[in-house]
C-alpha cells in the first residue's frame, strides 16, 4: 500500500485529509452529534494535526490509520458528552482509592497491572471501554479488537513487544487521548513540536476527563459494582501531583528497572509504532529523547518525594527483578502494605494466570543497549543516583548487552 501511494503521486496529504475541521465534520456526520463539550481539547488537537502534516511524514497507510485513530476518538468524545448530558447522575459516582501502577516504560507495569487484574475486587479499564465507551455492547468489543489487532498484521513483530486485544486491561493514555494531550500520540507519530508544546501545559484537564470516564464505566457496568480501580500508565510518573490531586486516596505503585535496559526496549517499540505510520523513522533521535526523558523523569519524581509535594506514604516501590522472579510474593507485599486481604480465590487466579501467560505469543522481543549507539559509561553515571536510591540492579554489562 505504501508503493500504491507513491504510484498515485501521493504527497502525504492529498488523498487522506487530516485537517481539523474535516475530522470534526466527519465525526459529527458519523455520530449525528455536534457537541464536543469543553473547549480545552481544541488547542492540543490543532497542534497535533499541524505536527502530523508538517513533521510526521506519514505514508499512505499511515495517513489512513492516523485518520481512523483521530476520528475514532472524536466520535467517542461526542457520544460521551451526549451521554453525560442525558445522564447527570454519572457525576455522582465516587471513584475511591484506585490503585495506580506507573514507572518507566518497559519496567513491568503491564505485567503488574495484569497480576492486579486477577483480583475480582480490582477493576481494570479494558481497551474497548476507553475507545468505544458507549454504546456498551458486544459489537463495540469486536470492533475494538479488530482495530487494535490490525497493528499486528501490519508489523507482526509488534505482538512480541506488547500484547494487544480489545478485551485486555489497558493504559490510561487512551482516556487522556480524548483531550488530545496524551503520550499515545508521541508514541504513534513523530510529532516533536506537539510533544514539546504539551510538555509545558497544565495537564489537569486530562485528569478531569479521566475521572469522568471512570465514573461513566462505573455507572454503566452491568457486572457487580466496582470495588476499586486498578489503573496503569507510565505517563502518570510525570504527573503524580495531578494523580493525587484527582484521587487523594490513591495507592500508587512505581516499578523500577535499569533505565539503560529500558531505553533499548522502549526506543525499539516507539520506532516500530512510528514505522507503522511513516517511512522516515529516526531511531537515533528516539533514543536520545528516551534517554534524556527517563533521566529527567526519575530525578523529578525523587525530588517531589523528598519535598513532600506528594504523599510518599501512599507510594509503593517494586523492583522489576523482584516482580519477575517472585510475582506472587510481590503481590503479597503490596497487599500487606495496603492492608488488603489476599484471598484464596485471588491466589488461585494468580497461579492460573502465571501458568498460562502468553503461551501463544511470538518469541520474546530481543533488543540490546548496544543497538542504541549511546555511551554506556556516560548514561550509567547519569542514572547512578536513581539506581542507588531505589536499589535498582544494573542489567546492561560493559558489552552493552
Amino acid at each position: 500500500m505504501i508503493s500504491l501511494g507513491h504510484g498515485l503521486g501521493d504527497d502525504g496529504q492529498s488523498l487522506i485529509a487530516l485537517q481539523p475541521e474535516e475530522l470534526r465534520r466527519a465525526a459529527q456526520t458519523t455520530t449525528g452529534l455536534d457537541d464536543f463539550g469543553d473547549t480545552w481539547w481544541e488547542e492540543p488537537f490543532l497542534r497535533l494535526c499541524s505536527s502530523l502534516d508538517d513533521q510526521a511524514q506519514l505514508h499512505l497507510p499511515g495517513r489512513l490509520r492516523t485518520r481512523a485513530e483521530l476520528q475514532l476518538i472524536l466520535q467517542n468524545r461526542l457520544r460521551l458528552v451526549d451521554l453525560w448530558k442525558r445522564q447527570p447522575a454519572i457525576d455522582d459516582e465516587a471513584v475511591q482509592a484506585p490503585i495506580v501502577v506507573t514507572g518507566l516504560g518497559r519496567s513491568g507495569t503491564t505485567f503488574l497491572h495484569e497480576l492486579l487484574a486477577c483480583d475480582s475486587d480490582n477493576r481494570p479499564p479494558l481497551l474497548w471501554e476507553l475507545l468505544h465507551t458507549t454504546p456498551r455492547d458486544e459489537h463495540s468489543v469486536r470492533l475494538c479488537h479488530d482495530e487494535i489487532t490490525l497493528m499486528d498484521e501490519m508489523v507482526p513483530a509488534f505482538t512480541a513487544m506488547h500484547e494487544n486485544g480489545g478485551h485486555l486491561p489497558t493504559e490510561c493514555i487512551f482516556a487522556f487521548a480524548h483531550q488530545f494531550s496524551s503520550d499515545i500520540y508521541t508514541g504513534l507519530y513523530n510529532v516533536a513540536d506537539y510533544t514539546i508544546w504539551r510538555s509545558g501545559q497544565d495537564q489537569a484537564p486530562i485528569y478531569d476527563w479521566h475521572r469522568r470516564m471512570l465514573q461513566t464505566l462505573q455507572w454503566s457496568a452491568s457486572d457487580p459494582p466496582t470495588v476499586r480501580w486498578a489503573l496503569k500508565a507510565p505517563s502518570h510518573l510525570s504527573a503524580l501531583p495531578l494523580v493525587f490531586g484527582t484521587y487523594p486516596d490513591a495507592k500508587v505503585v512505581i516499578t523500577h528497572r535499569d533505565p539503560l535496559r529500558v531505553i533499548g526496549s522502549l526506543s525499539d517499540l516507539m520506532a516500530t509504532l512510528h514505522h507503522m505510520h511513516s517511512e522516515h523513522v529516526d531511531h537515533a533521535v528516539l533514543v536520545e529523547f528516551m534517554a534524556m526523558g527517563m533521566e529527567m523523569q526519575m530525578d523529578g519524581v525523587s525530588a517531589e518525594r523528598d519535598a513532600g509535594t506528594i504523599p510518599d506514604n501512599q507510594i509503593s516501590d517494586v523492583l522489576y527483578h523482584d516482580l519477575t522472579k517472585e510475582p506472587i510474593r510481590t503481590i503479597e507485599r503490596l497487599y500487606d502494605g495496603w492492608d488488603l486481604p489476599l484471598t484464596d480465590n485471588y491466589r488461585a487466579r494468580l497461579s492460573e494466570y502465571l501458568a498460562e501467560r502468553h503461551t501463544d505469543r511470538t518469541p520474546a522481543h530481543d533488543y540490546s543497549f548496544a543497538d542504541t549507539g549511546l555511551d554506556l559509561a556516560t548514561h550509567r553515571a547519569n542514572v547512578a543516583a536513581y539506581q542507588k536510591r531505589y536499589g535498582v540492579p544494573s542489567e546492561v554489562s560493559l558489552s552493552g548487552s
